[in-house]
């Protein structure tokens, strides 16, 4: 068996760097962002050449030359680990609290995309990553009531190192026949909140005009220049 997988992830791999090399031969070197991946494949490739070389040493002995070959596949597979890990944290049921209601009241004549971005990782020090987000719709003057899953709830929270509030005011517009709603770049207004704030029965959203980012009054006013703010409450 292990002599069927060394021979077999050998002959795989030397299929895989034989393309390779056929492919970086006849195609020209790009120009551009383009050349970064083209590089960095190079790079790979090198790379998997070493372990391919490295292996065919122990060809004696197939265990330790399969042990070699396996180092690619892992590093394939470590995202994807990682990534399940990250799941089953998010999934795996905290403390029994009450369920979390989100009170949105949108104090605007503008419809507004609510987004609650759950962020993973330490508080200080270590690389934050996005995880989740959720994203509600917000009708002009309207307040509304959404009742959260025991999933979403324990992710705002416990799970999160914390959770960032953003604003977007949608513009209806339509074209070719088409209707359709598109989100101002960048956001109204966000804002970072603990988790702890979210260990409550209810957490109220209120969305204010008069705090709009400067850099969204700038965009807004840049799209009233180019006519392309009609719909547009701000």
């Amino acid at each position: 068996m292990i002599k069927f997988s060394y021979l077999a992830l050998l002959g795989i791999f030397s299929i895989i760097l034989l393309i390779a090399v056929v492919y970086y031969l006849l195609k020209p070197t790009p120009t551009g962002d383009s050349s970064v991946g083209w590089a960095l494949g190079i790079f790979y490739v090198a790379g998997l050449v070493g372990v391919v070389l490295l292996a065919a040493l122990f060809w004696k002995n197939k265990t330790i030359g399969l042990a070699i070959l396996c180092i690619p596949i892992l590093i394939l597979l470590l995202p994807v680990i990682k990534q399940k890990a990250t799941d089953l944290y998010a999934w795996f049921p905290s403390q029994q609290r009450s369920p979390l209601t989100l009170h949105i009241a949108n104090n605007t004549p503008a419809l507004v995309n609510v987004k609650l971005e759950c962020w993973f990782g330490k508080n200080e020090g270590a690389q934050q990553s996005l995880y989740k987000t959720l994203e509600f719709t917000s009708k002009p003057l309207a307040v509304d009531q959404h009742v959260l899953s025991d999933y979403d709830a324990q992710l705002l929270a416990s799970k999160s190192a914390f959770v960032r509030l953003v604003f977007f005011e949608c513009l209806q517009q339509s074209g070719n026949g088409y209707s359709f709603v598109r989100e101002v770049q960048p956001c109204m207004q966000y804002h970072d909140v603990p988790v702890k704030d979210f260990q409550v029965k209810d957490y109220l959203i209120a969305i204010d005009g008069e705090k709009n980012s400067e850099a969204f009054q700038a965009e807004v006013r840049r799209l009233k220049t180019d006519s392309l703010y009609t719909n547009g409450v701000f």
